[in-house]
């Protein structure tokens, strides 16, 4: 019988190896430019970060983050859009497969741990999504489609734990999320101004409480 050879696969191996590595290069460089763009906004501000500034404390060329991104707002969309990522990535670990209650109070060491771990991202994300309000750019709407993604979520989380019977029967689940969330962004804007003035895990402890106490109100506690 004639002697078989396995194909050479030695080009193709290759070539995939090159695009892995460009790939690899690319995210590389991509991290490298959103921590530089960090960096400056929390140094300088939005509005004197310049996108050739943003490529050479990356360590690269001037040009490289327009070639990139092609403008600024891109870049911070992009930007905030990582951040929140790097947020829910935080948000699913410490929910796991909690339900109900227990899912929401999750919420609560998720914040902390967020702000702890990531204070750049954290600060970064709501500098940009607070700045963008008075424009109407592509930021604003993920703003709001993220306010409302968060109100929905709560809101689902309370009509479960009703049905579970963990908290009140009378707790309305839109004005409940429209609350919380409203605390929270509160929260997070006066940190933002004053990250030394908050201390967010102290806070997320006291908050937990109260939401506790809401939830479940007492039956001695009926105001006339």
């Amino acid at each position: 019988m004639p002697k078989t050879t396995a194909p050479d696969t030695s080009a193709s191996t290759t070539a995939k190896h090159q695009r892995r590595t460009h790939l690899e290069r690319t995210e590389l460089s991509d991290r490298r430019m959103f921590e530089a763009t960090e960096s400056l906004i929390l140094e300088v501000g939005t509005q004197k970060t310049t996108l050739k500034e943003v490529g050479e404390r990356a360590g690269y060329s001037r040009g490289l983050a327009n070639a990139r991104f092609g403008n600024k707002e891109t870049l911070f969309l992009k930007l905030a859009d990582r951040c929140r990522r790097l947020w829910l990535d935080e948000l699913n670990q410490a929910a796991g497969d909690k339900r109900g209650l227990a899912a929401f109070l999750s919420r609560f060491d998720a914040i902390a741990s967020y702000s702890s771990n990531s204070p750049e991202d954290a600060r970064v994300m709501y500098i940009l999504w607070f700045e963008s309000v008075g424009s109407n750019s592509d930021m604003k709407e993920s703003l709001a489609r993220f306010h409302q993604q968060a109100r929905d979520d709560i809101r689902n989380l309370i009509i479960d734990a009703k049905a579970a019977g963990e908290i009140a029967q009378d707790i309305s689940p839109e004005c409940f999320a429209a609350h919380f969330t409203s605390t929270l962004f509160g929260l997070c804007y006066q940190w933002v101004v004053n990250p030394y003035a908050i201390d967010v895990a102290q806070l997320m402890a006291d908050i937990k409480q109260q939401m506790l106490l809401v939830l479940r109100p007492t039956s001695s506690v009926h105001p006339e």
